[in-house]
């Protein structure tokens, strides 16, 4: 097997994997925003089941910048508006 071979399979093995990766991601976003939502806002806990993440995850990730919202009124209630969570789903390698 010569270079150029070598070069190709490894290009093709990158590629097919970058696909697969962007699949997975999309396929996440599409989980979180593809229901029938009257508000543009995700509870924590439904973000945490959706996303199969923790806590700490959202906390570390509400140090990087995202916003949390909680109503007026007393509660323990947090939420996330979707398009915001949807800027800390990456494409892990």
């Amino acid at each position: 097997m010569n270079d150029d071979t070598l070069t190709k399979l490894v290009a093709r093995g990158l590629v097919d994997k970058i696909i697969s990766l962007f699949n997975k991601y999309l396929g996440t976003q599409l989980k979180i925003r593809n229901e029938n939502r009257v508000l543009p806002y995700i509870s924590k806990k439904r973000v945490m089941e959706d996303l199969d993440i923790s806590d700490s995850t959202l906390d570390n990730w509400e140090k990087h910048g995202l916003n949390r919202y909680k109503p007026r009124y007393k509660t323990s209630l947090i939420y996330y508006l979707i398009d915001d969570v949807c800027k800390f789903i990456v494409i892990d390698t």
